[in-house]
């Protein structure tokens, strides 16, 4: 009996030692600037100099926010933001002669991807609103305003490129190139879409596939269709973007300077590139599988030319 006591507390106090939580503690983690550097209560730097961070105390990691654009602690996580839809691309039109045989349409409520709902949407045409080219000649569409296109900042948007040869004439050839659609905020721009980036997401329709010419295609640096002779039939093709979010705005990311396997460290050289006032962060932390602890230590930084 006093034998089956001992093993029920040994088994007690093993359990006990197994769901044990694993703590840890605050670091003691101080940031400083040399005070040489104060000028009227900011410290201040010239574009190129090197902005040396002072710390005292130890923490197991750090993380840096310089305070730039997409480096910023306050926009560390993902929000929705809309500013100006700002769209823009250029065209080159080869052989032939037929006119208007390129449209530009947006549309927020294409709700599938199928070619009897593309045909069906409620596209709006804003090809008036683009210069295009009428020649092998290139020409940059200027900039466009979709903020009207869209009911918010959590709507998305697609674009189509429409295009329409007729048969009894060369049928022309259209390259679109520096396709761009940003999101642009008074403290950033946001890219929402560009050829390189989403070269894999432009669904294509064609009446006329036959060759494979005379339908669009896309690579990462053009969309381009091949209009077919005075023989070939009349050919309405369409090439449409993918779903964009149009008020998405990612997270701010930092940079790790310390990990847990790394020794103290006295401080962190950086250099500003650009003009500004910034909010320097560092966010110093301990963790274990249970437990996190941290602090974080803010600067501001004036940087001039």
């Amino acid at each position: 009996m006093q034998r089956s006591f001992i093993i029920l507390a040994g088994l007690a106090l093993a359990v006990a030692s197994c769901s044990k939580k694993l703590e840890t503690t605050t670091p003691d983690f101080q940031v400083k600037i040399d005070p040489a550097r104060m000028v009227a209560d900011t410290f201040t730097y010239k574009v190129g100099d090197t902005t040396q961070f002072l710390f005292s105390g130890d923490a197991d990691n750090i993380a840096f926010y310089s305070g730039e654009p997409g480096k910023s602690y306050a926009n560390r996580k993902a929000s929705y933001k809309l500013g100006k839809l700002a769209l823009s691309f250029s065209t080159k039109a080869e052989f032939g002669t037929q006119t208007n045989t390129l449209q530009v349409l947006v549309t927020n409520k294409l709700t599938a991807l199928d070619s009897a709902t593309v045909v069906n949407a409620n596209w709006t045409n804003i090809t008036s609103k683009a210069a295009l080219a009428t020649s092998a000649t290139v020409v940059n569409s200027g900039t466009i305003d979709l903020t009207d296109q869209v009911s918010g900042e959590k709507d998305s948007l697609f674009i189509a490129f429409k295009y329409s040869g007729v048969t009894g004439s060369t049928q022309r050839t259209w390259t679109i190139t520096n396709y761009v659609l940003n999101n642009v905020l008074p403290d950033q721009t946001v890219a929402i879409s560009n050829l390189a980036t989403d070269v894999s997401f432009w669904t294509r329709y064609g009446n006329v596939w036959n060759p494979a010419a005379a339908r669009w295609t896309a690579t990462a640096t053009d969309l381009k269709i091949t209009g077919g002779a005075g023989t070939a039939p009349t050919n309405t093709s369409w090439i449409i973007s993918k779903p964009m979010y149009v008020g998405q705005i990612s997270p701010d990311v930092s940079v790790g300077i310390k990990s847990i396997t790394e020794p103290a460290k006295t401080g962190y050289p950086y250099k500003y590139a650009v003009p500004g006032v910034y909010k320097a962060t560092f966010v110093a932390f301990n963790r274990t599988l249970d437990e996190e602890k941290s602090v974080i230590r803010e600067v501001i930084i004036k940087v001039i030319p």
